[in-house]
C-alpha cells in the first residue's frame, strides 16, 4: 500500500525558516517508518519548501533558507506502508 499526502496553500512571513504544522496527525498504520521528504513548488520558483512526514505522524511543510517566501505553494509526497 502507498500513503499520498498533498499540500497547496501559502504560509509564515516570508522568513527563511518559517514553517507550519498540519493540525492532523497519521494514525499510526499510515505512518512512515523513517522521515519521509520531498520538495515543494513554490509559485515563485525562487524558494526552496519541503513538505515533511515524520515517523510519529505529523506533517509539516518549511523554508529551507535563503530568502524565504509566503508565495502560493503545491507539493506532493508519496511513501510505502511496510
Amino acid at each position: 500500500m502507498m500513503m499520498l499526502v498533498k499540500y497547496a496553500g501559502t504560509f509564515g512571513n516570508g522568513g527563511s525558516w518559517d514553517a507550519v504544522q498540519c493540525d492532523y496527525t497519521l494514525p499510526a498504520e499510515l505512518r512512515p517508518p523513517i522521515e519521509v521528504n520531498a520538495m515543494v513548488c513554490v509559485s515563485n520558483g525562487q524558494t526552496a519548501r519541503m513538505l515533511v512526514v515524520n515517523p510519529n505522524g505529523t506533517i509539516r511543510v518549511a523554508n529551507m533558507g535563503n530568502a524565504g517566501s509566503n508565495q502560493d505553494c503545491v507539493g506532493t509526497l508519496c511513501f510505502p506502508i511496510p
